[in-house]
């Protein structure tokens, strides 16, 4: 970590790695809950002036994380001429793995697929850290809602080219 901390009694370098390695091997190796996640380049995405909307996203070259996911009730609601289901996702990330080792920083509005669905990021949260230490950040909650077809899908949307544009992905 870049910050200097005080080392306490209990808790030193050595233990933190402790606890992340047996965190990579639970989350990485045993449970084995793969993601796709989209880091949208809110710099580089077209956006409306006035309401800040896109109609296409640009991103960069998806990432395979591994994570515990959490399904949550779906929201049914039915409309005048038909019924909608939403499905939303909790998602926990090793905040270690994702930000020091693969470089992803996780914010709203970054897109990820989890079987056949894709989610939006609604929420980013980093609620724990070890030893009491703030710069031994643990974990990283994820809250995330599905998308229509329509909003994302990267399959139908953007061609990934990383000779000519450089790891980013535009949407059409």
């Amino acid at each position: 970590m870049s910050q200097e901390y005080k080392e306490s009694m209990f808790f030193d370098k050595r233990t933190r790695q402790f606890i992340e390695n047996i965190n990579t091997e639970l989350i990485e190796l045993v449970t084995q809950q793969p993601i796709v996640y989209y880091s949208v380049e809110g710099s580089l995405t077209d956006s409306d002036d006035i309401y800040g909307e896109s109609k296409s996203k640009t991103y960069r070259q998806p990432v395979m994380l591994y994570g515990l996911i959490l399904y949550n009730e779906p929201l049914v609601t039915t409309g005048t001429f038909s019924t909608e289901t939403q499905y939303s996702l909790k998602v926990y990330l090793q905040h270690s793995r994702i930000e020091d080792d693969l470089k992803v920083r996780p914010k709203m509005g970054d897109y990820l697929q989890f079987g056949e669905k894709y989610y939006e990021v609604t929420s980013v949260k980093y609620p724990q850290f070890i030893g009491g230490i703030p710069q031994f950040e643990l974990g990283v909650y994820l809250d995330c809602v599905s998308v229509r077809e329509n909003v994302f899908n990267p399959e139908k949307q953007g061609n990934y080219d990383p000779s000519t544009q450089g790891g980013i992905v535009t949407g059409k």
